[in-house]
């Protein structure tokens, strides 16, 4: 069993203010990912599709929220 120590050890939940650069590096991978997801499994993106945009628009919403909000 893994303790709220080792946890905090790991530093897996702590924060952390990301450069410019760091940013655009995990959009960009991100996005290559996604590329190579679709073109090695067309069938399957294809056929959820809907699902995907679904996704995206939802995963959108939280960071629009948070720069029109003061």
């Amino acid at each position: 069993m893994i303790t709220d120590r080792e946890i905090m050890d790991m530093k897996l939940l702590r924060s952390k203010v990301w450069s410019p650069v760091e940013i655009v590096c995990v959009k960009l991978s991100a996005i290559l990912f996604g590329m190579i997801a679709g073109a090695y499994f067309p069938e399957f993106t294809k056929q959820y599709v809907l699902f995907f945009v679904t996704a995206a628009l939802i995963l959108a919403i939280k960071p629009a929220n948070s720069y029109f909000r003061d």
